[in-house]
């Protein structure tokens, strides 16, 4: 699946949705103001012949604004104001059909808003003026050219929103193709030795006829890696759903102080004690399998490492920190802030090197933190921190 390309397909759908809805908006807007310029241009024509007309019915002698006419067909004369400009009168009237209206025509160049009014009930005389529509039309290409300017700009935008907003709603199957491809690696990294044993161990039985204790040897070198092999892919299985959410913690009430002391009276290695520090009573919400498993995994990483583990539970505030310190050589201070990360060894003890990043997501699902650190006296020390329960 490529996500670049699902996500400019997807800018490129949310650009020409948006291109549509601003476009209509815009062409409204345009179509508006372009109608709202034109009726400003006619009223200024028709204030023109009603000045007039007032003036001749109150008897005043009124002279022709400039670029009106009267129009006489039956004399067939016209008589005009002030004017530069020759409308084609007599077709102007002859178009209104007797009617007042408006019509255009052109001259010089130019393009003229012409207002033909009948002034007699006979439809003889007719007054005409006219308007230069330049500065009318110069007003609307300005709307024009400054709304389709603000629609481009909003279109940019709306792309590159969309660009951020295709982004965001890929991020869960960028994240879900990368978990993918972690577990892809993380599988191959943890199933290359053990079969790279079983391949050695059975090679070298097949080479030639040996006895059983030979033969016995090398199928458990095999059983070995298998098992190791087993444990490798169920530990990566279930750091995967626990990275995906699909491991949900049941809670209860816990008590932490008595999951340290029983984890502190298994039997995990001869030679190594393991103690639990006595503590006041410890209420956590939690599920009892998953932070069993979580504490029981620093326990043994450290039994592999030390001689005295200690783990010691106390409550500071509303939190309940839970510490397993051991007196082993501690971690190297360049790993020190990986150890938590798949396949990060501490020293060249321990296990696959899983069992920190399982643990540490187990403790995250309970909504608590942990941090490691290499203590003063010697050997390291773990911290869980979880918050008590609101029954306590």
């Amino acid at each position: 699946m490529n996500l670049r390309r699902a996500r400019l397909r997807l800018t490129i759908l949310y650009a020409v949705l948006s291109a549509i809805v601003v476009g209509g908006i815009s062409w409204y807007a345009v179509d508006q103001a372009s109608n709202r310029i034109r009726q400003s241009a006619e009223r200024e024509a028709e204030s023109v012949i009603r000045n007039v007309v007032v003036g001749q019915i109150s008897d005043t002698a009124v002279d022709l604004p400039p670029d009106t006419w009267a129009v006489d067909l039956a004399g067939d004369y016209t008589e005009s104001g002030q004017t530069d400009i020759e409308p084609p009168l007599f077709t102007l009237v002859d178009d209104s059909g007797g009617e007042a209206g408006f019509d255009e025509f052109t001259f010089a160049g130019d393009t003229y808003l012409a207002y033909i009014q009948p002034i007699y009930d006979t439809g003889d005389v007719f007054l005409v003026s006219a308007v230069d529509l330049a500065e009318y039309n110069a007003d609307a290409s300005s709307i024009k050219l400054r709304v389709w300017l603000v629609a481009s700009g909003s279109i940019l935008l709306a792309a590159l929103a969309g660009y951020w907003l295709a982004g965001r709603s890929l991020k869960p199957a960028r994240e879900a193709l990368r978990q993918q491809r972690d577990f892809i690696a993380d599988a191959a990294h943890e199933l290359r030795t053990p079969l790279a044993v079983i391949q050695a161990s059975a090679g070298h039985a097949l080479t030639r006829d040996r006895d059983g204790d030979a033969y016995r040897r090398s199928l458990e070198e095999i059983r070995t890696a298998a098992e190791r092999a087993g444990v490798g892919v169920g530990e990566l299985l279930e750091l995967a759903r626990l990275e995906a959410g699909q491991l949900t913690p049941r809670l209860a009430p816990l008590r932490l102080d008595l999951l340290a002391e029983e984890l502190a009276a298994a039997s995990f290695a001869d030679g190594v004690e393991v103690e639990a520090v006595e503590s006041e009573p410890l209420i956590v919400d939690a599920d009892y399998p998953l932070l069993r498993q979580a504490i029981e995994t620093l326990v043994r990483n450290s039994v592999a490492r030390s001689s005295h583990v200690v783990i010691a539970a106390r409550s500071v505030g509303r939190k309940a920190v839970l510490t397993v310190s051991d007196d082993g050589p501690g971690f190297d201070p360049e790993v020190l802030p990986h150890v938590f990360e798949r396949f990060r060894r501490g020293d060249q003890g321990g296990s696959s090197g899983l069992g920190l990043a399982i643990a540490k997501s187990m403790v995250e699902a309970h909504g608590g933190t942990i941090a490691v650190d290499n203590r003063e006296s010697g050997g390291a020390v773990v911290t869980v921190t979880l918050d008590l329960s609101k029954h306590a």
